[in-house]
């Protein structure tokens, strides 16, 4: 959860670590996705914050953010998800505030993190979820798991480094996360480690 600048300029260095670079210049400077994800993490920040003016810089970011996320039909929220979220593609992209998703998720279009039962998911971290896949409940995924185009997740799954795909979702292989830029994200974790090392 963002509580302090530090905590901010560390979720947005790792959101966009985390992001492909667009090949085209405009659009390295000029991408809705990652203006999206940083006015979603300031929203974040002074939504964790009390005071006036925190009120209305929550206000501000969020009215922002949500103008670029109705364009593509989609709705995130705050103090959802970890650091270093990816997003391949924004379109219907629809998840419950009340879900919690862990450091560097992966979402694709369509994808649908929901309540049922009035209760929400849980999901691990470095959890791809591929096109049009749904995860609906109080269902728990764990660390590093491969969710399938289209697949249905409505149990926990418990194993981590696995593919689940299928209506409703089921085991099809032991290989986990694989489309995440793991480069970019070893670089990101060499940092902080570098970090720790050097504030020890």
């Amino acid at each position: 959860m963002i509580r302090t600048k530090e905590d901010l300029r560390a979720y947005i260095a790792a959101d966009r670590s985390a992001q492909p670079p667009a090949k085209s210049f405009i659009k390295r400077h000029f991408d809705d996705v990652t203006k999206m994800k940083t006015l979603l993490r300031k929203s974040e920040y002074h939504h964790n914050n009390p005071g006036v003016m925190h009120k209305l810089m929550y206000c501000f970011h969020w009215w922002r953010c949500k103008r670029i996320q109705r364009s593509y039909c989609s709705e995130l929220w705050p103090n959802v998800f970890g650091k270093g979220l990816m997003i391949w593609h924004p379109e219907r992209i629809i998840v419950n505030g009340a879900a919690r998703v862990g450091d560097y998720c992966s979402l694709s279009s369509g994808v649908v993190i929901a309540h049922s039962n009035h209760e929400n998911p849980v999901i691990g971290d470095y959890v791809e979820l591929m096109i049009d896949s749904k995860v609906l409940g109080g269902v728990h995924v764990a660390d590093h798991v491969r969710i399938g185009a289209n697949a249905l997740v409505l149990k926990d799954i418990d194993e981590a480094d696995t593919t689940w795909a299928g209506q409703p979702a089921h085991k099809i292989g032991d290989t986990g996360t694989v489309e995440h830029p793991i480069p970019t994200l070893a670089k990101v974790g060499d940092e902080e480690r570098g970090m720790n090392v050097r504030s020890a």
